[in-house]
């Protein structure tokens, strides 16, 4: 097969597509699973306000018994305040009922602030779960979507890669393992093209012997910088030779 630069374009093309899709078949997965990672902190984070939701409920409700028992005692105190017969009995009694009074007056206000905040974190609570549920179905979609296009990703890739097999008949028998490793170190980075004289892959100026051997295509050039598997862009080949094709 003769080494041409179109060929040897092809090639490279044919690489840079196989490396496309290896990078959606690893990038899917690794993005759901950052999501999936991120729905459990959500999860964890809502689960975390209920529980305050659920302990200020708890507080508020033993606030209200403390009440009652207050209210208790008071009812008490006056069917003992109507039974005293001593001053000093009578004065007593009130002051425990004042005492009482004030500490019920303390409970009304907290019992009060207690369900105001219940309400608020109520409101929050809701918007987190359906912000949490919203979020879990987005990932659903996600998966869904990768599992499906998975399948045709790899039928593609397994194309590409039985392509790749046959362009690279291109390479002599000779230079084959030199083609190997370079694509080995540099994956679909492993050709370039020659720009402004220079190789696109380390944008290292070729020598003019170089450029001579890239016109001529009778052998392959490596850059003798970077490694690369260096070929001219189409325009740069000389009408000569593209009319001789």
């Amino acid at each position: 097969m003769a080494i041409t630069a179109q060929s040897l374009q092809e090639l490279h093309q044919l690489h840079q597509r196989a490396k496309a899709l290896r990078d959606r078949l690893t990038s899917g997965p690794k993005t759901l699973a950052a999501r999936q990672s991120a729905l459990v902190k959500r999860q964890a984070a809502l689960e975390a306000a209920r529980k305050v939701h659920q302990d200020a409920k708890v507080q508020v409700k033993k606030r209200e018994h403390l009440l009652q028992g207050h209210q208790s005692k008071i009812d008490d105190l006056k069917v003992k305040l109507n039974l005293a017969k001593k001053n000093d009995e009578y004065k007593a009694i009130q002051n425990q009922m004042a005492h009482d009074q004030a500490a019920m007056s303390k409970l009304e206000d907290e019992v009060l602030e207690a369900y105001s905040a219940i309400e608020m974190q109520a409101a929050e609570l809701a918007a987190r779960e359906a912000e949490v549920k919203r979020f879990a179905t987005e990932i659903g979609a996600f998966q869904a979507q990768i599992e499906s296009q998975s399948a045709q990703q790899k039928t593609q890739l397994e194309e590409l890669e039985a392509a790749i097999i046959g362009a690279e008949e291109v390479i002599p028998e000779n230079l084959r393992e030199q083609y190997r490793r370079v694509v080995k170190q540099h994956g679909a980075d492993a050709m370039a093209v020659v720009e402004s004289n220079a190789c696109s892959g380390c944008y290292v100026s070729i020598t003019a012997q170089t450029r001579n051997e890239l016109i001529n295509g009778a052998m392959l050039c490596f850059c003798m910088t970077c490694g690369r598997l260096l070929y001219l862009a189409e325009e740069d080949v000389p009408r000569t030779r593209r009319t001789a094709r």
